[in-house]
């Protein structure tokens, strides 16, 4: 016990970067710092003070219009936008407002392209056109709205729309009362609970 007690000690020992890192330590509300940075960088590189106190083409240690910020990194080539079919745009008005589909879908039922939703017939957006490709292989609603990273009645409203285009096939799970096996097995549930 006693060396669990010393190893605790030893872990929470305070170091001589105590009180280093403290955020009281730095005023990041006063413009006097960034002024001196700005000096700072141009004795050092020797150039001329551009119109914002800054050498001309060195970044700014702050973004534009922020004061007391963390000072920025360097700035590099920027990366080519790269396309995702997430957008800025709300949810639901990729379903032109509605919530609910025209019938209700399970978030098992499953879903599948059809021959017209691998040509594109009777697709009207990228979410569907997403839809679309993703469904080649059969997909539940739930994987669907998971790998389109999008709410799931917005999800179960663009699959209805993409089955009354006929675009997609919906198999909506369930038992089928007419089969004998699925009837069979739901008089043995039903006895069963009457047993309890």
């Amino acid at each position: 016990m006693a060396d669990g007690v010393d190893e605790w000690e030893a872990l929470n020992r305070p170091t001589d970067r105590e009180g280093f890192d403290h955020p009281s330590r730095f005023d990041l509300n006063s413009v006097s710092g960034i002024t001196q940075l700005a000096k700072r960088v141009r004795q050092q590189s020797g150039q001329a003070a551009g119109p914002s106190g800054f050498p001309r083409g060195a970044p700014a240690p702050y973004p534009e219009g922020r004061r007391g910020g963390v000072p920025s990194q360097p700035r590099t080539a920027q990366a080519p936008p790269h396309f995702t079919h997430r957008s800025l745009v709300r949810p639901y008005a990729r379903t032109g407002g509605r919530t609910r589909p025209a019938k209700e879908l399970a978030l098992e039922a499953l879903v599948v392209t059809t021959d017209r939703g691998r040509r594109y017939e009777g697709v009207v957006s990228p979410e569907q056109r997403f839809i679309c490709d993703l469904c080649v292989d059969v997909h539940s609603v739930a994987e669907i709205a998971a790998f389109a990273r999008l709410p799931l009645g917005v999800v179960k409203v663009l699959v209805d729309d993409l089955a009354h285009a006929r675009a997609v096939d919906i198999q909506r799970p369930g038992f089928v009362l007419a089969d004998r096996d699925s009837h069979d097995f739901m008089e043995r549930i039903l006895n069963g609970l009457r047993s309890l």
